[in-house]
């Protein structure tokens, strides 16, 4: 069996019994949390997925998960989620983790914050990384875009309190589209993609507060790629573990 198949053979469901009550409340949940961010595309934290009926869901609706350290990457692996839908961070991984991640397993993204994890990948000698670089981080941005072996694809953000924290969804988009039109100008690279993690949006919240956040973010794509001429690019907005219980 390939790699590939080990993963899509999980996805058989001809003999699944019926949900019980408590299994079609989680499901129910999942589906409310996908739904209300409407064009915002949900990432789960891989943590999440030590429910089973999360991960059954996750990977019936090819969700996309966030890995940060290796006890979420072998729980990421374990769900059977396949690699495509998984972006790794590289501040949390090993050096050995990102090779596997990047050269073995072959995630669909990976979140660079620091030279030393960009030249770990370049190390790797595969070609097509598609890379996302965090915010502030000076030239790691240039070093990724004129890096051949890379595709720089997008930026990456958080919400919370501290200093070198997104107070809110609206002014971490404003800041990072900036970013992004500069990049434009001086690398001749269009970015497509704005993830944001952080504290700001918890797995299974009501569908009025994911619908807020939702309605933020778009008004805010709204106007900052008018007022820069910038194409609008794809958020992605990484969940806390919530309400659903793994």
């Amino acid at each position: 069996m390939t790699f590939s198949a080990a993963f899509l053979s999980k996805r058989s469901v001809s003999s699944r019994p019926a949900d019980p009550p408590q299994d079609r409340e989680t499901l129910r949940r999942c589906a409310v949390s996908r739904r209300s961010l409407g064009m915002v595309e949900l990432v789960l934290p891989a943590m999440a997925l030590r429910n089973a009926v999360v991960a059954r869901w996750a990977r019936d609706h090819s969700v996309a998960v966030d890995v940060r350290d290796g006890r979420e990457l072998a729980v990421a692996v374990g769900a059977g989620i396949h690699p495509i839908r998984m972006t790794a961070h590289g501040a949390g991984l090993t050096a050995d983790e990102l090779v596997f991640c990047a050269a073995n397993l072959g995630v669909g993204r990976v979140v660079v914050n620091g030279p030393a994890q960009v030249d770990v990948l370049a190390a790797t000698g595969r070609r097509g990384h598609r890379v996302l670089v965090s915010m502030g981080r000076g030239g790691l941005a240039a070093s990724v875009a004129d890096c051949r072996r890379f595709e720089l694809v997008g930026l990456y953000g958080e919400i919370g309190p501290d200093e070198h924290h997104f107070v809110s969804y609206s002014a971490a988009i404003g800041d990072m589209l900036l970013e992004m039109s500069q990049i434009r100008r001086t690398h001749g690279v269009v970015l497509t993609r704005i993830a944001l993690g952080g504290c700001g949006l918890t797995f299974g919240a009501g569908p009025g507060d994911l619908s807020e956040v939702a309605n933020a973010i778009d008004e805010t794509l709204d106007d900052a790629c008018a007022t820069l001429r910038f194409p609008r690019p794809v958020v992605v907005v990484s969940a806390q573990p919530g309400s659903v219980r793994v």
